[in-house]
């Protein structure tokens, strides 16, 4: 008896290993993968301005990014003595304009030169659903709860996002010819818009990605709306507020994911970091017991073989704790 459908995802032309450079950015759920990788020691990096939701500020960023257009004092604007920025996530805020500033701006350096030599980036559309700001008639990536009546709120349409995304690719393979990038989009559902609305939103973005696929050679898109909206098809798969997926939803989601990009070596390597990383956060009971410190032993040991094999991890802080006997 089957109770979903268990969609195949097909292993990709490419894989990603855990030395190779990989980048995403987008929506929340894309920060679930993010973890996921992060944990295991991959050289990934995430939202260099942090999450953002519609496809126009993703690749506004993006561009941003890989012209090095630096952010300036006209692009911050002050609210309740704190200074923010519209094309960035809240995190961002500070009570200094300046140090604003140099935080948007190191990202940009920093991320320039990872695009620059990625070997993977990956982009989740989260919602087509966009918010304009009237005075600039400017898109903004997040309005930083400025009283909505500085603001109109528009659907983007998937010719104008497709437009814009041809002209984004060229400036990025320009950058980086072997960059693969894959599409997605977020599973996570946007009820505040309505759920009307919300499917209206969602197919705009599936049809954008399928026809960027279809146009462009180094695009590929990966399944993580179908894998829960139509696989597991079940809100026992979300949390409380029944818009985003829970931990069961990821971890399988991620189940196909690692299915999809990893090969065998890295499947192996994932198996003996995974273990590295739930010794490195089990609770002892008592760090003075002889079972304790032997546990460290055994578990820098394990490390200190890792390091050795694969001298591109980085695995100093685990080693320092488990050192600690």
């Amino acid at each position: 008896m089957k109770f979903h459908l268990d969609i195949s995802v097909p292993a990709q032309s490419f894989s990603i290993q855990h030395q190779d450079q990989t980048l995403m950015i987008g929506s929340c759920f894309s920060e679930h993968i993010y973890h996921k990788l992060h944990d295991l020691k991959f050289n990934v990096h995430s939202n260099p301005f942090g999450i953002v939701f519609n496809p126009e500020s993703i690749f506004k960023q993006l561009t941003r990014i890989v012209t090095k257009q630096y952010f300036t004092k006209n692009d911050i604007l002050e609210k309740q003595q704190q200074y923010v920025c519209l094309d960035a996530h809240s995190q961002f805020t500070t009570s200094s304009p300046t140090l604003l500033l140099d935080q948007l701006n190191h990202q940009i350096d920093a991320w320039h030169e990872y695009l620059c030599h990625a070997n993977t980036l990956f982009i989740t559309f989260g919602s087509a659903f966009a918010y304009v700001k009237k005075d600039t008639q400017l898109v903004v990536a997040n309005c930083h709860k400025i009283p909505q009546n500085y603001f109109n709120k528009q659907l983007l349409t998937s010719s104008s996002l497709v437009a814009q995304f041809h002209t984004l690719y060229q400036l990025l393979l320009a950058c980086n010819p072997t960059l693969q990038i894959v599409l997605t989009v977020s599973p996570v559902k946007h009820l505040k818009d309505g759920v009307v609305e919300n499917n209206l939103s969602k197919s705009i973005l599936i049809q954008t990605t399928h026809q960027l696929v279809s146009d462009l050679a180094h695009c590929s898109y990966f399944p993580s709306y179908e894998l829960v909206v139509d696989d597991l098809r079940d809100y026992r798969f979300y949390e409380k507020d029944l818009a985003h997926p829970n931990s069961l939803a990821v971890d399988y989601v991620w189940q196909k994911f690692a299915g999809c990009y990893f090969n065998n070596h890295t499947m192996q390597l994932n198996q003996r970091l995974l273990q590295i990383y739930q010794a490195y956060h089990h609770k002892l009971f008592n760090e003075q017991s002889a079972e304790s410190i032997q546990f460290k032993k055994d578990n820098l040991q394990k490390c200190l073989t890792l390091q050795e094999e694969f001298p591109f991890l980085n695995l100093q802080s685990e080693m320092v704790y488990f050192k600690s006997v």
